[in-house]
């Protein structure tokens, strides 16, 4: 699989052919005292490269900037490192991106997000390109990597600690992930945080210590490598089973089946 970095000008047409798209997009946010700023862009980026073996894939550089951390899902402005962007120029910007990479030839492209704010913009910026025409001929799929997570997974790894998405900020999941994923870069502190704010409220003024303990909104102590093995299983298998569906996308095939079709 041509990877993106050996791609040019005189060969990203041919790749695009039939090659599926994968676009990280993540955020700049804090998260808490024990995982880096770049979590959701870690995440979405690592998982896109799993599906490398499973897929015909290409993965584009990530988008690292994310809209606007809210207090009730990401902490918001109280703690430092987070960089925001606005709703209407991230909303332009992935407009631009999507039509461009269209233009240059991709018919199937897969945006993975990783920041849960990113998502209504995302949306937007898919229906502007629609309206526009941009989309003809192309298939698209956009989702965060927790709607490929089901409740089932969720009761059977949490049981009834799980606070909602919308809380899960640097807590279990996010945590569980990292330490699979990019272990190296998560601190030792544990967090959890007693009360978890409630979905679909916003308060002005809004105090940061009420809503996060230290930047955490949920419980990051139940978290281990082991289960972000089996959530990025479960991702990785429910994301690659709905290109198959909307994508008509065959899987790769494995490379002992590979060396046994060339021996035959």
């Amino acid at each position: 699989m041509t990877s993106f970095e050996r791609l040019h000008s005189e060969n990203i047409r041919a790749a695009a052919k039939d090659a599926i798209l994968v676009l990280p997009v993540g955020a700049v946010e804090q998260h808490g005292p024990h995982l880096p700023l770049t979590v959701d862009t870690e995440i979405p980026v690592r998982v896109a490269s799993m599906l490398v073996e499973r897929l015909n894939v290409i993965v584009a550089p990530a988008i690292p900037y994310g809209a606007r951390s809210l207090p009730q899902s990401g902490g918001g402005p109280g703690f430092p490192g987070t960089i925001n962007i606005r709703g209407s120029v991230l909303t332009e910007y992935l407009k631009d991106v999507i039509a461009g990479y269209i233009a240059t030839g991709f018919r199937s492209i897969v945006i993975l997000n990783g920041h849960y704010e990113n998502e209504s913009f995302i949306f937007e910026a898919l229906e502007l390109c629609r309206e526009e025409g941009k989309l003809e001929g192309a298939k698209i799929i956009a989702a965060g990597w927790w709607s490929f997570v089901s409740n089932a997974m969720l009761e059977r790894l949490f049981g009834d600690c799980f606070s909602g998405w919308h809380a899960e900020h640097a807590s279990a999941c996010e945590t569980s992930l990292m330490l699979y994923l990019r272990n190296d870069l998560v601190g030792p502190t544990r967090v959890d945080n007693a009360s978890p704010p409630r979905p679909g409220i916003y308060l002005f003024p809004a105090d940061s210590s009420k809503i996060s303990n230290r930047g955490v909104l949920g419980s990051s102590s139940p978290s281990t490598a082991e289960i972000g093995r089996a959530l990025c299983e479960e991702i990785c298998s429910q994301l690659v089973a709905l290109i198959q569906e909307h994508m008509g996308a065959a899987p790769m095939r494995t490379k002992s089946a590979s060396r046994k079709s060339q021996t035959e």
